[in-house]
């Protein structure tokens, strides 16, 4: 009896423990599909900032966009010429410059002194003028033909001396000053010289926002329009367009307009140039053309993982019809943000479906991507 308890007791020990590893490895099992399916749906790239730097990342927002009638141009950066200035001289006198070009100018600076003779003169008239008025006043006596030359004298002197700030009116002595910024680039007289009203006495650039400018072909700008906005990069601006030429080709110039991060960019740098040709197509979701890639057979971007800025995690798309370097994309959301430039890189870091190791690489001078050790 005492064996027999024994042996029920070992087994029932031993059935227990198959129980708790059977239990146990099920458990193992089931975490590791669910850490596998997580590591499926998120599989991303972790990226420093000092990594990011070096590869030349950057991230674009989804954007809403017209893409059907989406025209794209190339255009450069260059200086708006409307602010290219001459100055000309107000009123005729000697000239005594209070600046040396090169140099910047504010509004309110002092640009030149000016010594104006007829100023003087014209100053002398309407003092006595004022003096016989005053005396005739005082009589009691009217004189109104007087009244009426004094009122055409002041009118006068006001007008010639309208863009001057009188130093001593009787000596004809007034100041020049600035209107707006800008940078004076030459000055055209000398100090000391006697200049007529309407003299060019500088040359001068104001500080306006650079502009592009584009060639376009005939056809392509047909639905390209006086007033219309433009985009370059994420900056906006208003078109001009001149369709005045023969060449089969149409001017296209675009003005900063103040939306977006300042102005253009450096004048001389190449820009692309995206028009909304038709405001009465339905904008639909888009991301730089650049962005999208193929996992697999799979058309995917990198999006910006929302618990993590570091990392960037692979998201599927539907990609639709491409133009002016975006393509329309079904599968994001509005405030997603997508890798724009370093796909490349972050494809050869990305990990492999199912966990699997990949081969270490390295990457050339050149950005080719070699697996194996580099041996030189």
């Amino acid at each position: 009896m005492k064996l027999t308890s024994i042996l029920f007791a070992t087994a029932f020990v031993i059935s227990c423990a198959l129980a708790h590893d059977h239990d146990h490895e099920h458990k193992h099992e089931h975490a590791h599909e669910h850490d596998h399916d997580h590591e499926h749906h998120e599989r991303g790239v972790e990226i420093s900032d000092a990594a990011a730097e070096l590869i030349g990342l950057k991230t674009a927002k989804v954007e809403m966009r017209r893409i059907e009638s989406a025209v794209g141009f190339y255009g450069r950066v260059m200086s708006d010429p409307r602010a290219l200035r001459r100055k000309s001289l107000p009123l005729a006198g000697f000239v005594a410059w209070r600046i040396g070009a090169p140099c910047e100018i504010h509004p309110g600076d002092e640009v030149l002194r000016l010594v104006s003779p007829d100023a003087a003169t014209a100053y002398g008239e309407l003092a006595t003028l004022e003096t016989r008025l005053d005396a005739v006043n005082k009589s009691g006596a009217k004189n109104a033909s007087l009244a009426a030359e004094l009122a055409a004298k002041r009118i006068a002197y006001a007008a010639m001396t309208n863009a001057l700030v009188a130093v001593d009116a009787g000596r004809g002595e007034f100041s020049l000053r600035a209107t707006v910024r800008g940078r004076v680039n030459e000055q055209l007289v000398a100090s000391g010289v006697f200049a007529e009203r309407g003299t060019d006495i500088l040359k001068m650039t104001e500080a306006k926002p650079p502009v592009v400018f584009a060639l376009v072909p005939f056809s392509d700008a047909r639905g390209l329009a006086d007033g219309a906005k433009a985009r370059v990069g994420e900056r906006t601006g208003t078109m001009r367009v001149d369709r005045t030429r023969t060449d089969g080709l149409v001017g296209v110039w675009i003005a900063y307009d103040g939306s977006g991060k300042g102005a253009f960019a450096i004048p001389g740098e190449s820009v692309y140039v995206t028009v909304e040709a038709d405001k009465a197509e339905k904008p639909v979701a888009c991301v730089p053309s650049s962005a999208v890639f193929r996992d697999g057979v799979t058309p995917s971007v990198f999006v910006r993982d929302e618990h993590d800025a570091d990392r960037f995690v692979v998201k599927p798309v539907v990609p639709g019809r491409s133009a002016a370097g975006w393509t329309a994309v079904t599968g994001l959301d509005e405030h997603d943000e997508v890798v724009s430039r370093g796909v490349y890189e972050l494809r050869h870091a990305l990990p492999a479906v199912g966990g699997e190791k990949k081969s270490a690489g390295h990457f050339h001078a050149d950005g080719t991507f070699h697996a194996g050790e580099d041996h030189e």
